[in-house]
């Protein structure tokens, strides 16, 4: 009965105005929209060499800062943390990138390295790296940031035989 009324209800209307019934039209399958995937800026692979240098640089930072408070009472938290930071470190080296330190290594002029300053220094016989400032970063065996250090030179009563400084 309620069919007839609805029916008897459509022919107020103008046929073009008139809804036609639920079984006779097809029905139209609706797919549900796919949630949107939130893009990556780029894949960790293609990130620039400054952005790596930077993360390379900060890490190492941050490693030597916890290797210079190795008084053995350290707190849990900061162990915890310095173990994590060496597994990103490991992990970097993994993927080819590595920090290189230049502590204690011998100066010359000839090396891909920029010199901060030189400060003399008792005890040392030669030129000799005494603070690195900026590591140097290598990139799948390449150069992407050079290193930054501070160079100790002989006191003046001691002569590097460079005729310098």
């Amino acid at each position: 009965m309620s069919s007839f009324r609805q029916r008897l209800r459509q022919r107020r209307f103008p046929l073009e105005f008139r809804v036609p019934d639920p079984q006779s039209q097809p029905a139209v399958v609706v797919e549900p929209v796919p949630e949107p995937v939130p893009e990556m800026a780029s894949p960790p692979s293609d990130l620039d060499d400054k952005t790596v240098a930077d993360v390379a640089t900060n890490l190492w930072r941050v490693l030597k800062r916890f290797g210079e408070n190795g008084d053995g009472e350290a707190s849990k938290a900061q162990r915890m943390a310095k173990r994590n930071l060496t597994a990103m470190s490991d992990r970097l080296s993994a993927a080819g990138v590595r920090a290189q330190d230049h502590d204690g290594m011998p100066w010359d002029l000839g090396m891909s390295l920029k010199a901060m300053a030189y400060e003399p220094r008792p005890n040392l016989e030669r030129e000799t790296v005494v603070d690195t400032v900026r590591p140097t970063v290598y990139r799948g065996g390449r150069c992407i940031q050079f290193g930054h250090v501070i160079v100790g030179v002989p006191e003046k009563g001691q002569d590097s035989g460079t005729g310098e400084h």
